[in-house]
C-alpha cells in the first residue's frame, strides 16, 4: 500500500512525458519559457560568482514579476540540466510532469484512507478528461498549485495525527510545504483561512492550533525561492499583490454573450465544469459534493472529509463572487475537481460493492472512466476546446455559444501546412500567439526558422486566425487585406472551426 501512491505518481508523470510532444505552447508558457531563460542566465552567474549574481537579481528576475519564482526556477534548472539530452521545450516542461505525478500521489493517499480501489480511482478520475489531462503537460502553474493544494492538506492531516495528546512534535514539513505552495501561485493565499476554520471545527482543536503557527515558516520559503524579493522585498510583494487584486478581465464567450466585466454569473465555474467534463465524471463529482455537504450538515464528517470539503470549496468559491476574473476555462479551480475525487472514488466503490458480484468495481470504474479516456483520444492535444456530453460535445458547445478555445495552442494543427506552403521568409500573422510562443515553436522544430512573425493581417502573407467571438473583427480585417473570403486550410474539430488559415492570392496554398 505504501508503494502504490509512488507508482501511480510515477506512471502519471511518465504518461505526461510520453504524450506532450503534440501539445502546443500556450501563451503563458511562452512567458514562462522566457522567464526561465532569464533565470538560467542568472543561475550560471550564481554558480560562478554568487555575490555577482545576487547583485543582479533585479535585472534577471524582474520579468514576469506578477508570479512567484519557484516553478520558473525549476523550469530553468531542468533546462540547464537536461538540454544536452532533451529538446529545449521538453526540458522546460519536465517539472510540470513531476507536479502532475505529485498530484496523483496525494490524491491516491487521500483515496487510500477509504480503500485500495479508491486510492487507485481518485487520480484516475481527475486525469480521465481532456481538459485536466491537457493541463498536466504545461510548464505553467495551474497543476502545480492544484497538487500543492492537495499536498498541504495531506501534510496538515499528517501533522495532526502525529501530535501526541500530551506532547508536541514540530510539524516542520507542513510549514515548508505551505511555503512552497505560496512560492508557486497566489491561490495559496486562502489556505490559512481554510485550515484555521478546519482546526476550529474538529475534535483535535488543540493540536490544530499548535500546528497552524508553523505556517509562519512560509515567508522564509517564499523569499528563498524567489530572489526578486532579495532586493526591496516590500515593493515587490506589493506589486505582486496589486497585480492580482486589480487583475484585468479578459473577454469570455458564455451562452452566446461576451462577458467583459463583472458582475459575472454566480454559477459560472460550476456550469463550465459540468459542460467541459465527461458526463459520468460530472455526475460522480456532484454526488461527492452532495455527500460531503449532507454529512457536514449532519455533523458526520471526520477530519479528512471535512478538510476535503473545505479545500474543494475554497478552490471554487472565489470564482462565484461575481467579481473575480473568470478567464481560462477550468484551470484556475482545478483543485475543486481534484479534492472531490477521493470522495467520488469512495462512493463509486461503495456503489459497486452493493451490486454484490465479482468485478463490480472494475465494471463501474470502466463505465465512469471510458468516456473521459475517449475524450482524450478524440481531442488531444486540443484540450482547451474539449466539451463533454452535457454540452453536446464540441459541436453542441459551439451551438450553445461557449468559448471554443483559449491560449492559442491549437495553432499546432496548421504549422505543418504553413511549413509546407510558406515561401522562404514569408510573414505569418499568428493570431493570439505571442512572440515568445512563436519563438518556442521555432526552437522546438515545429515551425521553420525563416517564417517571420507579422503584427497583423495587413503586414502578413498568411494569417492563422483563432475562432474567438470577441475577436470577430479579425476575419473581416483579413478579408479586406487579402481580397478573399476563402480560407486555405484550418483546424476543424467535429466540423467546428477552431483555426482558420488565409493565404494571399497568388501565394502557395492559396485557394
Amino acid at each position: 500500500m505504501k508503494r502504490l501512491p509512488v507508482l501511480i505518481g510515477f506512471f502519471t508523470a511518465a504518461a505526461m512525458a510520453l504524450t506532450q510532444a503534440p501539445v502546443g505552447f500556450t501563451r503563458d508558457e511562452g512567458y514562462y519559457f522566457t522567464a526561465a531563460q532569464s533565470y538560467e542566465a542568472w543561475l550560471k552567474i550564481f554558480f560562478h560568482s554568487p555575490a555577482a549574481a545576487i547583485a543582479q537579481t533585479e535585472r534577471y528576475w524582474s520579468y514576469n514579476f506578477e508570479h512567484p519564482g519557484l516553478t520558473k526556477l525549476l523550469f530553468a534548472l531542468s533546462h540547464l540540466a537536461f538540454t544536452p539530452w532533451l529538446p529545449d521545450t521538453l526540458a522546460w516542461r519536465l517539472p510540470a510532469f513531476f507536479f502532475a505525478g505529485l498530484l496523483s500521489y496525494w490524491l491516491c493517499v487521500l483515496g487510500l484512507s477509504r480503500s485500495r480501489a479508491a486510492g487507485i480511482l481518485a487520480p484516475l478520475l481527475f486525469w480521465c478528461a481532456e481538459r485536466t489531462f491537457f493541463h498536466g503537460h504545461l510548464a505553467c502553474f495551474d497543476v502545480p498549485i492544484c497538487a500543492l493544494w492537495a499536498g498541504v492538506g495531506v501534510a496538515w492531516l499528517a501533522a495532526l495525527r502525529r501530535l501526541p495528546a500530551t506532547g508536541y512534535r514540530p510539524p516542520v514539513w507542513f510549514g515548508i510545504l505551505y511555503g512552497i505552495s505560496l512560492a508557486v501561485k497566489h491561490n495559496a493565499w486562502v489556505l490559512p483561512g481554510v485550515l484555521l476554520v478546519h482546526g476550529l471545527l474538529i475534535r483535535e482543536r488543540r493540536r490544530a492550533l499548535l500546528t497552524l503557527p508553523w505556517i509562519l515558516l512560509s515567508p522564509i520559503v517564499l523569499v528563498a525561492c524567489w530572489p526578486l524579493l532579495w532586493h526591496d522585498p516590500l515593493r515587490h510583494l506589493g506589486d505582486w499583490i496589486a497585480f492580482h487584486t486589480h487583475h484585468v478581465h479578459y473577454a469570455w464567450w458564455y451562452f452566446g454573450a461576451v462577458l467583459r466585466a463583472p458582475p459575472f454569473p454566480i454559477a459560472y465555474p460550476l456550469v463550465v465544469d459540468a459542460l467541459a467534463l465527461p458526463l459520468p465524471l460530472v455526475v460522480l463529482l456532484a454526488a461527492a459534493g452532495l455527500s460531503l455537504l449532507v454529512d457536514f450538515a449532519r455533523r458526520r464528517l471526520d477530519a479528512q472529509r471535512l478538510l476535503e470539503l473545505g479545500l474543494a470549496g475554497a478552490a471554487v468559491l472565489p470564482f462565484m463572487l461575481r467579481t473575480t476574473p473568470i478567464f481560462g476555462g477550468i484551470k484556475h479551480w482545478l483543485a475543486f475537481v481534484a479534492l472531490l475525487t477521493p470522495e467520488a472514488a469512495g462512493l463509486l466503490v461503495k456503489a459497486a460493492d452493493l451490486a454484490g458480484f465479482r468485478r463490480a468495481v472494475q465494471i463501474a470504474a470502466a463505465a465512469v472512466l471510458l468516456p473521459g479516456a475517449w475524450q482524450i483520444v478524440h481531442l488531444h492535444p486540443y484540450g482547451t476546446s474539449a466539451y463533454g456530453e452535457l454540452a453536446g460535445d464540441v459541436p453542441g458547445a459551439a451551438t450553445l455559444g461557449m468559448q471554443r478555445q483559449y491560449w492559442s495552442n491549437n495553432v499546432t494543427a496548421v504549422l505543418p501546412w504553413l511549413n509546407a506552403h510558406c515561401p522562404p521568409g514569408a510573414r505569418v500573422y499568428f493570431h493570439e500567439v505571442n512572440v515568445e510562443s512563436y519563438r518556442a515553436y521555432i526552437l522546438s522544430g515545429m515551425l521553420r526558422g525563416d517564417i517571420r512573425y507579422a503584427g497583423g493581417p495587413a503586414d502578413a502573407d498568411y494569417v492563422a486566425l483563432q475562432w474567438h467571438r470577441e475577436f470577430r473583427d479579425r476575419e473581416p480585417e483579413t478579408w479586406n487585406a487579402f481580397g478573399t473570403h476563402r480560407p486555405a486550410t484550418g483546424l476543424y474539430l467535429d466540423e467546428v472551426p477552431q483555426i482558420v488559415v488565409y493565404a494571399r492570392p497568388g501565394l502557395p496554398g492559396a485557394p
